[in-house]
């Protein structure tokens, strides 16, 4: 009678043990981490790659890396105007991505370019694909308009959210003061008006996933 007791006891438990591991609740995998790249396209300075990370950090709980320099792809080369298709440039960083990117945020000192409306080959400070994994910033024009190096830097950090906003999905937005507003011909004045931060409105267009990601 012990004997069968016992026998009992540990065919319940295994069933016990069975019906508790179906019923247990899932645990998730967590998610992989986020790593933001930063490609230098030519020669950059240390000084515009370390305030675009600091801008991005400061922004995004992600983790953001500079990558080795490329060269520019002589495919985005527009002789015409002896400057580069920003277009073109994110293409090819679609087709030759980083290893390990979730985005991609291509800094140069050269002087880009791309078709806005009628105008074929338009100058331009930056370029993001809405969504897209890639955007494209300058430092050409603040260089040459920024009367101070303070000033450039701000521009330039202010330029590289405003780009990668694009990439997480926000269009321009005419929300007075938020990052995204469209510079409309104006990457000056726009950067100066700029608060450098995404508006409520935008940020309510994330996943959750998406936006718990977003300082």
């Amino acid at each position: 009678m012990r004997t069968r007791r016992v026998v009992s006891l540990g065919l319940l438990f295994v069933t016990l043990v069975l019906v508790g591991s179906f019923m247990a609740p899932a645990v998730a995998e967590p998610s992989p981490e986020r790593v933001v790249a930063i490609v230098p396209l030519g020669k950059v300075r240390q000084e515009f790659l370390d305030t675009v990370r600091q801008e991005l950090q400061s922004r995004m709980k992600v983790r953001i890396r500079i990558d080795p320099a490329r060269e520019l792809p002589q495919e985005a080369w527009y002789a015409p105007r002896s400057r580069w298709r920003a277009d073109r440039i994110l293409d090819w960083l679609d087709e030759n991505p980083p290893e390990g990117a979730w985005k991609v945020v291509a800094v140069t000192e050269a002087e880009i370019s791309a078709t806005k409306g009628n105008v074929l080959d338009w100058g331009i400070a930056g370029l993001g694909n809405i969504g897209g994994p890639a955007c494209l910033v300058s430092a050409h024009i603040y260089k040459k308009h920024s009367k101070t190096k303070e000033a450039l830097l701000r521009r330039l950090g202010d330029l590289a959210v405003h780009e990668f906003g694009h990439t997480l999905g926000f269009p321009h937005c005419e929300e007075k003061g938020c990052v995204m507003a469209d510079a409309k011909g104006k990457a000056i004045s726009s950067a100066d008006a700029s608060s450098g931060h995404f508006c409520a409105k935008c940020l309510g267009t994330l996943s959750a996933e998406d936006r718990a990601l977003v300082k």
